[in-house]
């Protein structure tokens, strides 16, 4: 709700008759009490309420997560359902009608990576296919944010065409002992009306400026060069086609043409690397869900940045210690210098302009993920934005990066950190970051 809104209802709700049950009433105006800086709230009976208790009642004001959400969440897996024809700017978050929109696909992964309760997706298809046109970029979204978080698909029971597209794209591929997946082909209609037309007694002439202009048309039948085109087209569209998914689910595309656009049931599609794991379908949700609770006890990994700069510490320390040279230089050296690009990486993404109205996602993007600062600064902008704001008398960046260095804090082992010197000789910087650390530390007794 924006300002000028609340002061609205405020106006509204005060110093005016209203019907509203008692105990609803004490939600409704310690919510309104909060927002205008009341500390107290006097119910007729003279009862008060402190601020403590005014927010535990305004908590029930707002519609739960549960409610708002356009998937379902079981111990952290968000369930979403990819069923019937998959289409283009259809419109609609969930399956409708037979269809399923490559657009409510992607909405509500971006909703399920942003959702701090999810720790893992799976998309549920039942889809022969559907248009070429959205499934590439669908496809390549799917593709960046099962780096943020892991995405399964399973299919229950067909994954085929554009579904295995998509599905191709996810972290892994299940399927049940019924399932089909694969068809990775393309194919084209022509109806040629032209008989018809022709016994019914109708002549269509079509007048046309360019050549090629009315190249298809259903009331002639195909020319040669026309059926060459075309079928050149599809040649091309199924070749990129087999590279995604080749490059995708790590087969070659040597081997994916191979399969000619054919169909494959259960363990057959496992056999052929079009599906990872064989599973019953009751059965698969709570696998999924022992998994995730599994991978979570293991802990948070180091970022890629520092990853390789250990590794290139390693690699030049193991030639130092063949010459005899010393090594603990060049380690403290990469260890800084991939810190230093690790903090870029963050500040580059926090800071961005479209973090401004996504800070939980970048939040995630920057402390939970190993996401390039471009690829992160692209899923941003892909990503749906957060209302407007409201006007809080403080810098919208200084926020987000506050609540990102928050978040970061509390999910780290602080280090003992000891500063050298005297304080006066500590830059604004230095000082800023001691002071942070020591907050932390005495709020949440981390060392």
């Amino acid at each position: 709700m924006n300002h000028n809104s609340f002061l609205n209802m405020l106006s509204r709700a005060c110093n005016k008759a209203q019907f509203i049950e008692p105990n609803y009433a004490s939600t409704f105006f310690s919510y309104l009490g909060l927002r205008a800086g009341a500390s107290k709230l006097v119910n007729a009976d003279g009862t008060e309420l402190n601020a403590d208790e005014m927010k535990e009642m305004a908590s029930s004001f707002a519609p739960t997560r549960n409610r708002e959400r356009s998937y379902e969440v079981r111990d952290g897996l968000a369930v979403l359902p990819v069923s019937g024809t998959l289409l283009h700017k259809y419109g609609y978050l969930q399956p409708r009608s037979g269809a399923t929109g490559y657009d409510g696909i992607i909405a509500r992964l971006n909703e399920a990576i942003s959702d701090p309760e999810v720790k893992a997706v799976m998309l549920d298809f039942d889809s022969p296919g559907g248009e070429a046109a959205g499934c590439f970029d669908a496809t390549q979204m799917i593709r960046k944010m099962r780096d943020i978080k892991p995405i399964y698909a399973l299919c229950y029971d067909t994954m085929c065409s554009a579904a295995m597209a998509l599905g191709s794209a996810c972290t892994e591929r299940w399927i049940t002992q019924s399932g089909n997946a694969g068809s990775v082909g393309v194919v084209v209609a022509h109806a040629n009306y032209e008989k018809h037309l022709e016994n019914e007694g109708v002549e269509i002439t079509l007048m046309h400026s360019g050549a090629h202009k009315i190249d298809g048309n259903p009331y002639e039948s195909l020319s040669v060069e026309v059926k060459t085109r075309i079928q050149a087209k599809l040649d091309k569209n199924r070749a990129q086609f087999s590279k995604i998914v080749a490059d995708n689910i790590g087969m070659s595309v040597e081997a994916v043409l191979a399969t000619e656009a054919k169909v494959y049931q259960g363990q057959e599609a496992v056999d052929i690397g079009f599906a990872d794991r064989l599973v019953n379908g009751v059965e698969a949700i709570p696998l999924l869900i022992d998994i995730i609770k599994t991978k979570s006890d293991t802990g948070t990994t180091m970022p890629k940045s520092i990853q390789a700069a250990a590794s290139q510490s390693n690699t030049q320390a193991s030639t130092s210690q063949g010459s005899g040279e010393t090594t603990n230089e060049q380690l403290e050296a990469a260890r800084l210098e991939g810190a230093a690009q690790e903090r870029a990486r963050c500040q580059t993404i926090l800071t961005h302009e479209e973090a401004i109205s996504r800070p939980s996602m970048a939040s995630h993007l920057a402390f939970k993920t190993e996401m390039g600062a471009d690829d992160a600064v692209e899923l941003l902008k892909a990503s749906p934005a957060m209302a407007t704001l409201e006007s809080t008398g403080s810098d919208p960046q200084t926020n987000q990066m506050k609540d990102g260095l928050t978040h970061a804090m509390s999910e780290i082992e602080q280090p003992n950190l000891q500063t050298t010197g005297d304080s006066d000789s500590l830059s604004a910087d230095q000082k800023a970051e001691s002071e942070l650390l020591s907050a932390h530390t005495k709020l949440t007794g981390a060392k």
